[in-house]
């Protein structure tokens, strides 16, 4: 391994709880084929799937399966930055040929949580995700890892996102809250449909407090508060106009 380093691993309980839904759900998806290798994509900057990433990963790691995170943003990588790593070998050494699988994979204090930087930026990203190098590392990735979680480029702005997800198990799209536009987020999923990847469902990131408050303390007693249910009504009432 190429070095050990320290991640914050605790989250406030209904972050975590939302999390270990996703897991879940993940895992349900993987009914008729096991998701081993999965895309994590969004439609601009700045919607969280470097975030979302992470503590996927973590909460994965948690429930004792053996992870990777990957950055495979080779235009903007975020996951050094996030994760704190000094170590600027990565994916892009790998696939060149001048490291190996070994020399880019970093060691965390999570038990089972394992991850791989993006490396210096490549002239040609698309060329590198695009090679048959690429699809060998994640083959290799594969037999010594449960679950691969790639961390794409977002789709809303470069070609690289519906390569790098043609090749793997599933994929989530990221969305901010009120932020993306219907049209936009189509045109994602439009794209990934091209590129024949099997998208698994959609993250809504940074929802307001109120509401996932709202919802988390009145989660078992769903369907008993007319009042909070009304409001989230009015919220997909509101929603499907824009769609229309």
């Amino acid at each position: 391994m190429a070095a050990m380093y320290n991640v914050r691993e605790s989250l406030n309980t209904p972050v975590e709880e939302a999390y270990r839904v996703l897991r879940t759900n993940i895992q349900f998806c993987g009914f008729d084929k096991k998701i081993k290798t999965l895309t994590i994509t969004s439609c601009t900057h700045g919607e969280g799937k470097t975030t979302t990433a992470i503590n996927l990963a973590l909460s994965m790691a948690k429930s004792g399966m053996k992870v990777l995170l990957v950055d495979a943003d080779l235009r903007k990588p975020m996951l050094m930055k996030h994760l704190g790593s000094n170590n600027f070998t990565g994916l892009s050494n790998l696939i060149s040929g001048n490291s190996n699988f070994d020399e880019v994979t970093n060691a965390t204090n999570v038990k089972n949580f394992y991850f791989i930087a993006c490396g210096p930026k490549p002239p040609n990203p698309a060329e590198i995700i695009g090679s048959a190098n690429f699809t060998d590392f994640l083959k290799q990735a594969e037999e010594q890892f449960d679950v691969v979680i790639i961390d794409s480029p977002p789709l809303g702005s470069v070609i690289d996102c519906a390569i790098i997800a043609a090749q793997t198990d599933g994929t989530l799209i990221v969305i901010e809250s009120n932020a993306v536009e219907y049209r936009n987020a189509q045109r994602v999923k439009e794209q990934l449909e091209k590129a024949n990847a099997r998208i698994l469902g959609v993250v809504l990131n940074k929802v307001e407090k109120s509401d996932y408050r709202n919802y988390y303390s009145n989660y078992s007693d769903f369907g008993s508060n007319k009042k909070i249910n009304k409001s989230w009504f009015k919220k997909l009432k509101k929603s499907e106009k824009v769609k229309t």
